[in-house]
């Protein structure tokens, strides 16, 4: 007589249970009794859902406060000449912008050069010279103010294309001053003639460029050939950093900026450093909270679901532990089932989720911050939730005697 997959082997011992009957006997199982089916993955599926849609909720609005941070200039250093012992200030080297950007931690470099004195800046010739309008002329080297992290109101910066032009960009209270409203328009510097490219918004980071016209360092050079010497020294570089400490950073930038480690001045808000380092790890630990809680949640309604099924199939253990299952073989069963539950209801889950987090973060104009790569982890971490949730059920399956199931019918 050939042996079924409950029969005994020549060892005496009950036969595995092969896996495809496994899965078989789960799927039958799932989808046996259909409302409880839904009602069960529907219990991983929300809790998943929580999970990914809080995450990357709570993700995007980190980002954008970070950014905000980040704008404010908490990630912002200022290194600028320092002084000597007779309080006479110390030229950077002209190599400091090159050091600074081969560091680790360095993002972005952007060089403000020495401007000329003395001059005057008005909206045209007719304006009278003797008025003054307490304009300050600045003098920036290419992607100066993408390293600031300056946006633009309207038109665009000065870069590599432009720098040799005459053209400038004002700052939002110069150009209120000025009388200028908008790109293309012309000021007038010291008798020449200036093309309006850019007008920048508020720069809370470096707010004396607010009242200040922006020019090119070679533009600068050509108009003013015998103050080319003193336009070439460095007066700040402004370096965008990676997040960290404010302290080691500012030493770490001293000495890349002069190898000599002395004549260097690096200015940062510490204060503001701190605050990001410490929002970015609360709201960090908070999102993995949230999803701790959420997939818990679901955990539990797959334990209750699983508890539930195992009273409802008694008849169907105890007949089939009349027929030979072994207490393994149930135990594996439910186990699977509830493994099975739990990715359906993780793939429902993530779909609802994601669509949510990005829903909410389009919505409220903030960046997507969902982390594509963690959903197959929460995938994964929703089977193993749902297989330890039906541990204790399966096992109390596997318990029941062929007389006690039977009896309970």
């Amino acid at each position: 007589m050939t042996a079924t997959k409950h029969d005994t082997g020549r060892s005496g011992r009950p036969l595995g249970t092969r896996i495809v009957d496994l899965l078989h006997s789960a799927w039958i199982g799932a989808i046996g009794r259909r409302s409880r089916t839904v009602l069960a993955a529907l219990g991983i599926a929300l809790g998943v859902a929580a999970y990914v849609a809080l995450s990357g909720i709570s993700a995007s609005n980190q980002s954008a406060l970070l950014a905000r941070l980040d704008a404010l200039g908490a990630n912002l250093q200022v290194v600028t000449p320092g002084q000597d012992a007779s309080q006479k200030q110390i030229p950077l080297p002209r190599y400091a912008p090159e050091t600074l950007a081969r560091q680790p931690q360095v993002e972005r470099v952007g060089v403000f050069d020495t401007p000329p004195e003395g001059v005057k800046i008005f909206k045209n010739e007719f304006v009278p010279k003797s008025n003054g309008n307490a304009l300050a002329l600045a003098v920036m080297r290419s992607g100066a103010l993408d390293a600031l992290g300056a946006s633009l109101s309207q038109g665009h910066g000065i870069d590599r294309h432009n720098e040799s032009l005459p053209v400038a960009v004002l700052g939002s209270e110069a150009a209120y001053r000025l009388g200028v409203t908008g790109v293309g328009d012309r000021i007038l510097i010291d008798d020449a003639w200036y093309g309006v490219v850019g007008i920048l918004d508020p720069v809370p980071q470096a707010q004396s460029l607010d009242s200040s016209v922006i020019i090119g360092s070679k533009v600068a050079k050509v108009h003013y050939p015998d103050k080319a010497k003193t336009i070439g020294a460095i007066s700040a570089i402004y370096v965008r950093t990676k997040p960290g400490d404010a302290e080691a950073l500012r030493r770490m930038l001293a000495h890349a900026a002069n190898l000599t480690g002395s004549g260097v001045s690096v200015n940062a808000s510490a204060d503001l450093s701190e605050a990001r380092n410490t929002t970015d790890d609360s709201l960090t630990s908070l999102g993995l909270m949230i999803g701790v809680i959420a997939l818990a949640v679901g955990g539990m309604s797959i334990a209750n679901m699983m508890i539930v099924t195992v009273m409802e199939r008694r008849g169907e253990i105890g007949l089939r532990r009349a027929l030979g299952a072994t207490p393994g073989s149930i135990r594996m069963q439910f186990v699977t089932e509830a493994a099975m539950l739990s990715a359906f209801g993780g793939l429902a889950g993530i779909a609802l989720g994601a669509g949510t987090a990005m829903g909410v973060a389009l919505s409220a104009s903030q960046p997507v911050a969902l982390d594509w790569g963690s959903l197959p982890a929460a995938w994964g971490a929703a089977v193993l939730v749902g297989v330890a949730a039906g541990i204790y059920p399966a096992s109390r399956a596997a318990r029941l005697t062929p007389t006690e199931a039977l009896r309970g019918e």
